[in-house]
């Protein structure tokens, strides 16, 4: 199951050299930490790419930071995987696995005399499992799905419907801006329970949007894991002045 919502908090290098010695002291400081080929964006979409959810672990309704430590070798070469804060075997399985998976790093290493001396560094990754729903009033609400809900006839529709429904407020004053609105789809494909998230002064604005919304046709609801499911949908709505 390859929808989540995965966040990376922390990249936290750790200044350790490991030495080859056991006489030798362990901690040194270093000027530059090992980074992942790209940087922390490309690791990020390589996570994702690699990322899988427990079937065990979402049936349990699991969620949690899995913290692992690893040491990224002077070679670049990435090994001593271990887990410092687990939450569930199969998702520390998981976050284990993508680890081994990674590339060739940039090494880290210290400076001296202005000439980088490279060294084994250790590195902490904390890696967020989230489930992808909520639950209200005892409904899974969907925020990720393998397919998203929408609108029926795709975005042109959806805008063109907003354009043909949508008044603007004539104690607007002039007010330009947008609201932006978050709502249920169901699983039936209806409509529901919209709210304001960001409005717009006066809250005539907000009044026209939520009617928009209320008056809008069933959408094609959202699909996991073969089946229809609640989902979130957020969504602005502009207004904007003719001239």
């Amino acid at each position: 199951m390859k929808n989540f919502l995965l966040f990376l908090l922390l990249l936290i290098p750790v200044s350790v050299c490991i030495g080859q010695e056991d006489n030798e002291k362990p901690f040194v400081e270093y000027e530059k930490m090992p980074q992942f080929p790209g940087g922390e964006a490309e690791m990020l979409s390589f996570i994702k790419k690699h990322f899988t959810y427990p079937q065990s672990a979402t049936d349990q309704e699991i969620e949690g930071r899995v913290t692992i430590r690893f040491v990224v070798r002077k070679t670049g070469y990435v090994d001593n995987i271990t887990i410092i804060r687990g939450i569930h075997p199969e998702c520390d399985s998981v976050a284990i696995s993508i680890i081994k998976k990674m590339p060739k790093w940039e090494p880290g290493g210290i400076y001296k005399d202005s000439v980088l001396h490279l060294m084994d560094t250790y590195f902490t990754l904390p890696i967020i499992f989230k489930l992808p729903y909520e639950i209200v009033d005892g409904e899974k609400i969907y925020t990720v799905a393998d397919t998203m809900p929408q609108f029926t006839g795709g975005m042109s529709d959806l805008f063109n419907f907003i354009a043909a429904n949508l008044k603007y407020p004539h104690q607007g004053m002039c007010v330009q801006g947008r609201v932006t609105i978050r709502f249920v789809v169901t699983k039936e494909g209806k409509v529901i329970n919209p709210v304001v998230l960001r409005s717009l002064e006066p809250n005539y604005f907000d009044k026209e949007a939520l009617r928009v919304i209320g008056i809008m046709p069933d959408w094609i609801p959202a699909k996991h894991n073969g089946e229809n499911v609640n989902t979130y949908f957020t969504m602005p709505v502009s207004f904007r002045l003719s001239h």
